[in-house]
C-alpha cells in the first residue's frame, strides 16, 4: 500500500517536473525564435563591418554596437525589387550562449543593387550598386569628408594598424565611411582608443596629420578636411 502511494507521488512529481520544463523549454524557443513572426517590427540595427554581394548571396558581418554584448539571435529579411531588407536581433537572456558577433550568408533569388537595414524605428542603406561606399550609412566608425582638392590618399592609424584609401572616388562635400575596424577595437578596449588621422598630397607627399579619440558610446564620429587641409572632429554631420 505504501509503495503504491510513493509510486502515485512520484509519478506526480515526475509529470509536474516534465510541465515546468516543457514550460521553459518553450519560453526559451519562443525568445530565441519567435521574434520572427513580427517581422521588421522585432529588429534591431547593428554595427555593420563588411557587406559583400554577390549573384546568389549577401554576406553581411557585424556586431552588436553596445557597451555590453548581447548574444546573437539571428536576422530576419525580405527581397524586393532589386533590394535587400535586412534587421537583426540580440538578446542578453536568450542569447547568452551567442557572441555579439555575426557573419552570415544570405540567399537572394535575383541581382541585388541595395542592402537596407530595416527596423522598427527606420531604414539605413548599408551597401548600393555604385562603388559599395555610402555616405550616412548605418555602420558605425569614422566618416570622412574631403572639402581639399589636393588630398590623394587618406590613413588611419590606430593599435599598430593602418589603413589606407586612395580618394580618386571620393565625392567633394560628401561624409564618405571610412572601413575599418575601429569601432570593434573601441568595444574590445571598453574605452577610448587614439587614432591619428594622415593626409597625404596626390603626389605622395605628406599634407597634414592629427590624433583623435573614438569612444564606443560615440557610435559615429565625422572628421571634415578643410579646404586648407586641416582637420575637424565632431559627433554629427553639421
Amino acid at each position: 500500500m505504501e509503495l503504491g502511494k510513493f509510486k502515485k507521488t512520484a509519478l506526480i512529481c515526475a509529470a509536474v517536473l516534465l510541465c515546468l520544463l516543457g514550460i521553459l523549454l518553450s519560453v526559451f524557443l519562443i525568445g530565441r525564435f519567435g521574434w520572427r513572426l513580427w517581422g521588421f517590427r522585432a529588429c534591431e540595427s547593428a554595427g555593420i563591418e563588411r557587406v559583400e554581394v554577390s549573384e546568389d548571396c549577401v554576406e553581411i558581418a557585424g556586431f552588436y554596437p553596445g557597451s555590453f554584448p548581447e548574444g546573437f539571435l539571428g536576422y530576419y529579411a525580405e527581397e524586393a525589387d532589386g533590394k535587400l531588407y535586412m534587421g537583426f536581433r540580440f538578446s542578453a537572456v536568450f542569447g547568452f550562449f551567442e557572441t555579439g558577433t555575426f557573419s552570415v550568408s544570405i540567399p537572394v533569388r535575383s541581382e541585388i543593387n541595395q542592402v537596407v537595414m530595416k527596423t522598427s524605428v527606420g531604414e539605413y542603406t548599408l551597401w548600393k550598386l555604385e562603388g559599395g561606399q555610402i555616405p550616412g550609412s548605418a555602420q558605425y566608425g569614422i566618416y570622412i569628408r574631403l572639402d581639399c582638392l589636393d588630398v590623394g590618399t587618406v590613413s588611419v592609424s590606430y593599435c599598430g594598424k593602418t589603413v589606407e584609401y586612395d580618394t580618386l572616388a571620393w565625392e567633394q562635400g560628401e561624409y564618405v565611411f571610412f572601413d575599418c575596424d575601429l569601432m570593434q577595437e573601441a568595444n574590445n578596449t571598453e574605452g577610448p582608443v587614439p587614432f591619428v588621422v594622415t593626409l597625404k598630397k596626390s603626389d605622395g607627399s605628406p599634407l597634414s596629420c592629427r590624433e583623435f579619440l573614438f569612444e564606443a558610446e560615440m557610435e559615429k564620429m565625422y572628421i571634415r578636411i578643410t579646404e586648407s587641409g586641416k582637420m575637424e572632429g565632431r559627433n554629427n554631420e553639421s
